[in-house]
């Protein structure tokens, strides 16, 4: 088949104009995308150019196409509103760009990208539109892929967050929901995670001859591993006989033998485990690398200096036994380390030093309503209130009154 001519070769006879039209063709005929001129003025605005490459794109021959309106490549998918908006920007003399389904020869479908110009005459009449296709589908197949891989991600996050804040409910009912009857003895508490699920757990257990343990202990960390072992270690130290809890060094000894690091474990932990025996007003407690236990009396706080290695990380650590003496209206705290090493916005800790200061200001308040003030005073140093670690605060007052 001859070349096919340009619908403007008839009236052109200069010859280095003819030639600039024929290597315009050849620039045309090789261009990888569709390139279509369709008569602005005929009816229903027929094809009466197309290069090569449209024919590539499309599978239409120059014979199928020629004198047919370009909507013959639409099909079932084609979304009709778009077809409106390539419709109307014809009729406003105005470009338009565009992606829309259209149909190859063989009736598979692809994505076209599709631009439109009109083109004017001297006089500014439209009388001619060049549209250029281009086949976007793979761009369009990987934003689909894309687009369902993110929704596959959202669904995941989704049941991921029911299922942490799930677990975070397991954790926070292990914590005492009922603190046990105890004579001129009042508990409270407050337990602060940084995320969901907390390393932390804390607790108080009724022992015999009027006795009662609590302790607190931090998971190294933070999230889903240290919560799992945090958890454990409340079911396990919930199932040990009451015989072994009131020895606070068989029990500290007991658990650094099951949970040695070197074993199935990769968290070591610190701990607090106390024994008070209102009967003789005494407190026995074995610290394994644990922030200091705070007594306060008065206007004035102490820390209770006490050593010891962490849980899990040596064989034999050798705990040692400490008691105190204590009277009518002291209190006495445990706390995680998140309580005094939250920073603030310059790298400042909120400290010791403070937290004693603040457990001191909020005495004339009660118990709980002191760790509450305590806890919001270390928070305002955090950004957002969001702290860093998490954050227990356990406190035991000697006597009901609030003063």
């Amino acid at each position: 088949m001859p070349p096919q001519k340009h619908p403007l070769h008839s009236v052109l006879n200069d010859k280095d104009v003819m030639e600039q039209l024929l290597l315009k063709d050849r620039a045309f005929d090789a261009a990888a995308e569709g390139i279509t001129i369709a008569d602005a003025l005929a009816k229903d605005r027929p094809l009466i150019y197309i290069n090569e490459g449209f024919s590539r794109l499309t599978g239409y021959s120059v014979e199928e196409t020629l004198g047919s309106n370009c909507r013959f490549l639409q099909g079932p998918e084609t979304d009709p509103d778009t077809v409106r908006e390539i419709r109307t920007a014809i009729e406003e003399d105005r470009n338009c760009e565009v992606e829309l389904m259209n149909y190859h020869k063989d009736g598979t479908p692809f994505w076209n990208r599709l631009s439109i110009t009109p083109i004017r005459d001297a006089s500014g009449t439209t009388t001619h539109l060049i549209g250029v296709q281009s086949d976007v589908s793979r761009r369009h197949l990987a934003e689909q892929r894309l687009t369902e891989s993110n929704a596959d991600l959202a669904a995941a996050n989704l049941r991921m967050k029911k299922e942490l804040m799930a677990a975070a409910k397991i954790q926070q009912d292990l914590l005492p929901t009922s603190i046990p009857q105890l004579d001129d003895i009042e508990v409270a508490w407050a337990f602060r995670p940084c995320d969901e699920l907390a390393g932390d757990i804390l607790d108080v257990l009724t022992l015999k001859n009027n006795q009662f343990a609590f302790y607190l202990l931090d998971v190294c960390g933070h999230g889903v591993a240290a919560a799992l072992l945090s958890t454990a270690l409340s079911c396990w130290l919930s199932r040990m006989p009451k015989e072994l809890r009131q020895d606070p060094v068989a029990t500290v000894e007991q658990l650094n033998q099951s949970f040695q690091m070197y074993r199935d474990f990769s968290k070591f932990f610190t701990c607090c485990y106390a024994v008070m025996n209102p009967d003789n007003h005494t407190l026995q407690f074995v610290s394994a690398g644990h922030p200091p236990p705070i007594l306060v009396r008065d206007n004035e706080a102490v820390e209770i200096k006490s050593t010891g290695f962490p849980v899990g990380i040596v064989p034999d650590p050798n705990y040692h036994l400490q008691e105190i003496s204590y009277q009518e209206g002291d209190r006495i705290y445990l706390y995680s380390d998140g309580a005094i090493e939250q920073k603030d916005s310059n790298g400042k800790m909120f400290g010791m030093e403070r937290l004693m200061e603040e457990l001191v200001r909020h005495r004339p308040i009660t118990l709980q309503e002191s760790i509450d003030e305590t806890l919001q005073a270390v928070l305002q140093m955090a950004s957002n209130n969001k702290n860093d670690d998490d954050i227990s605060i356990l406190g035991i007052q000697i006597g009901n009154d609030s003063c």
